[in-house]
């Protein structure tokens, strides 16, 4: 998504050459670790979290968040009370929308997206589904792109991703518009090969294809 040094703050060995991995002691991220996440926050442009994250450290997220200057919540960091950091991007799917804003998304795109515009007081929302929805409170757009091989699990963690790199350069309103249709056209082009075969690692080569269409 254009991002360029790329930490990520985890118990978990990842041996990946196009991360700088920052260990933390133990097998879960706990308060133990709050003043390491906090400083990484504070220098980085953009945080992303929630990602395989595990259900137990919303507190940690939310003591952190306030140090982000911009973040992107997925996931797990989707719980209430939400994080809320300088500039921020909520991404939950229809379960975590209703968890984290009390609201359960209605059927139809209209009566979804005035939903997803009367929650969005803290920050951007892109909530994702058959059609996405974004809205920062006061705009409200659609994204069509994708395709049903796409629940597969991992890709909207890849979606969140997405967001943060292009958060790094743009409004939160705008990353989040470009990243769902972005997203979705690397998934649309990956399953025009693979069928339902489409795995989430299939789509980061395929971003940086349609991003540079």
């Amino acid at each position: 998504g254009g991002a360029d040094i790329v930490r990520v703050a985890t118990p978990n060995y990842l041996p990946y050459p196009d991360l700088i991995v920052e260990k933390l002691e133990g097998t879960c991220i706990s308060k133990d670790h709050l003043e390491t996440l906090q400083t990484l926050a504070a220098d980085a442009d953009v945080v992303v979290c929630g990602c395989g994250l595990g259900t137990n450290c919303h507190s940690v997220v939310r003591e952190v968040a306030p140090f982000c200057r911009k973040a992107v919540f997925d996931a797990d960091a989707l719980q209430n009370p939400l994080p809320v950091s300088g500039e921020t991007i909520y991404t939950p799917h229809a379960g975590e929308f209703a968890r984290s804003f009390n609201r359960k998304p209605e059927t139809s795109p209209a009566a979804r997206a005035r939903v997803v515009k009367q929650c969005a007081e803290s920050g951007t929302i892109l909530l994702k589904g058959p059609v996405d929805i974004v809205s920062d409170g006061e705009r409200v757009r659609f994204n069509s792109t994708g395709c049903p091989a796409m629940t597969t699990g991992g890709t909207g963690d890849v979606l969140a991703g997405l967001a943060g790199a292009l958060l790094c350069r743009l409004p939160a309103f705008d990353a989040a518009c470009i990243a769902a249709y972005v997203n979705g056209c690397a998934g649309q082009k990956v399953s025009a090969k693979k069928g339902d075969g489409l795995i989430a690692g299939d789509l980061p080569e395929m971003i940086a294809e349609v991003m540079n269409l």
